[in-house]
């Protein structure tokens, strides 16, 4: 599970801190509009890359969908 939160919304970017479990730092994933890109600038700390990568295709998902809430909790099997 993550959780992901807006941090800032403007014309050139996107950027969602994601925490992995609900605990410990957040992690950064900026979406750059220019190049339709997601990137991980800051991984959470102590998570796997599936925490990272996770958030990020979530992330990718929301703004494909012109959708981008405040807050996501992003849950998984």
């Amino acid at each position: 599970m993550n959780i992901l939160e807006l941090k800032e919304f403007n014309k050139e970017h996107v950027v969602y801190m994601y925490q992995p479990e609900g605990r410990g730092e957040y992690g950064e994933i900026v979406y750059n509009f220019e190049n339709a890109e997601a990137v991980v600038v800051k991984k959470a700390e102590d998570e796997s890359e599936r925490y990272a990568h996770k958030a990020k295709k979530k992330v990718e998902e929301c703004v494909k969908k012109n959708n981008l809430p405040i807050k996501v909790i992003q849950a998984w099997c």
